[in-house]
């Protein structure tokens, strides 16, 4: 009886050997090997989505403000779009072409074109802040990532088009800094009309004559 209990005892104390332990460890090993590029490309290609949402999202919102509300709106590149100084609102950056950087959009009751930031005139004829008119403030993204455009700046009247210029549109292209290959499989461009509206095209569009034709 006693003999039967530590053969009992002894058999629920034995567990795996090292053998076992190292075959396992290779097995994993290997599969995470294998998993590894998918889940890379996985995670580039979500980020290639997140970014043209957004960017479309705002173009979008930016001309439905201007429809709905019958007044011009300034959708423009910004390095500060996260500033909260009031002597320092977010605004646009003036120069530059990778909007990666960050993006603001306005409302613009003037029309002006030259409109950096949210601002109206008063009684008095003088310009003041109007932080209420923000209406989107995307910071700065991933910088892995670039959305490069032709312009900087688009202006929305308020039946929805853009001041960009008939014979031209805007050409925004979406890479992948790191990897040319996966900019060419995953990546796409973004084409604005003067009709206000955008649309995703092939990575391959990249020339505003074959945008406005696509």
């Amino acid at each position: 009886m006693a003999a039967h209990n530590r053969h009992a005892q002894f058999t629920r104390q034995r567990g795996f050997t090292l053998i076992e332990l190292l075959v396992t460890i290779a097995i994993l090993a290997i599969l995470g090997a294998l998993a590894v590029p998918s889940m890379r490309s996985f995670f580039i290609r979500n980020g290639f989505a997140g970014i043209g949402n957004e960017f479309n999202g705002g173009v979008l919102r930016a001309r439905n403000e201007a429809v709905s509300k019958n007044i011009c709106v300034t959708m423009c590149l910004s390095t500060n779009a996260d500033s909260t100084s009031s002597s320092a609102p977010p605004s646009c950056a003036g120069t530059g072409t990778d909007w990666q950087q960050g993006w603001i959009v306005f409302l613009n009751p003037e029309c002006d074109a030259s409109l950096n930031k949210p601002t109206e005139k008063n009684a008095a004829g003088t310009a003041v802040d109007k932080p209420e008119n923000m209406l989107i403030a995307r910071t700065a993204g991933n910088t892995n990532y670039r959305l490069t455009g032709n312009v900087n700046k688009i202006l929305f009247n308020a039946r929805g088009q853009t001041d960009i210029a008939a014979s031209s549109s805007g050409l925004f292209i979406l890479s992948y800094v790191p990897s040319t290959d996966l900019t060419t499989s995953y990546g796409f461009n973004i084409c604005v009309d003067r009709l206000g509206r955008s649309r995703s095209v092939p990575v391959s569009v990249a020339a505003v004559a074959t945008c406005l034709s696509y």
